[in-house]
């Protein structure tokens, strides 16, 4: 059975990805296909979205109550999902991306999974940003 990365080499390949990403946008502008290059945050969220759709949701759903955030709350902050979002955030620290992803994808709840993005690139955003990896949104 492989081994699971560390969060380091989880880091890395997120890395590589938006190094990657960034060559991509950097062409399609040169050649006119684009206009502007989206700040690296932007790009880091199109990243985590697409690592996250990578891996399978479980078959069957894990029991978990309803969390619906209210309209006027940003679902990240709601009081419903901001343990629940958090616990997957320490997740992501304590043992990888990827099966803190996998346990949120488990629950099937798309309100869980919408907050977890968000907060996993702020997250990832700010140790990029720690690491010298991507420069601080102005």
């Amino acid at each position: 059975m492989p081994e699971s990365p560390t969060l380091e080499q989880e880091i890395s390949q997120l890395e590589q990805a938006l190094a990657q990403k960034r060559e991509i946008l950097e062409r399609q502008k040169e050649s006119g296909q684009i206009e502007q290059i989206p700040h690296e945050k932007e790009i880091l969220r199109e990243t985590i979205r697409e690592k996250i759709q990578a891996i399978p949701s479980p078959a069957a759903p894990i029991p978990q109550p309803s969390l619906h955030p209210s309209a006027e709350t940003p679902s990240y902050l709601s009081e419903e999902l901001q343990p629940k979002v958090q616990e997957l955030v320490n997740q992501v620290f304590e043992k990888s991306i990827n099966e803190a992803i996998k346990t949120a994808k488990a629950t099937q709840n798309p309100a869980l999974i919408d907050a977890f993005h968000d907060a996993l690139v702020d997250e990832m955003y700010n140790h990029l940003v720690e690491r010298r990896k991507l420069e601080v949104v102005r």
